[in-house]
C-alpha cells in the first residue's frame, strides 16, 4: 500500500468514527440514556481522541472532524 492510500485510509477511518460517534451519542441522549453532561464528556473525550491522533494535519482533515464534535457539543 503506498503511503498516500495509508493516509487516506487512516483519515477515512478517523471520519467514519467521528460520524458514528455522532450518531451513537445522539440517539442515546435523544432516548434519554444520557443526560447532557455525560454526552459532552463523550465528545471531549472523542475530541481528545482526534487531538492526539492528529499528527502533521496537512490537509485538515482531523481538524474538520474535531470541528464536527465541537458544533455537536454546543448543540447540547
Amino acid at each position: 500500500m503506498s503511503s498516500e492510500s495509508t493516509r487516506l485510509t487512516s483519515e477515512a477511518i478517523t471520519l467514519s468514527a467521528a460520524a458514528i460517534l455522532n450518531s451513537l451519542i445522539s440517539v442515546l441522549g435523544n432516548r434519554g440514556l444520557l443526560s447532557p453532561e455525560e454526552e459532552r464528556e463523550v465528545y471531549r473525550a472523542a475530541a481528545e481522541m482526534i487531538d492526539e491522533a492528529s499528527g502533521d494535519d496537512e490537509d485538515g482533515t482531523y481538524e474538520l472532524a474535531r470541528e464536527l464534535i465541537e458544533l455537536r457539543m454546543a448543540d447540547i
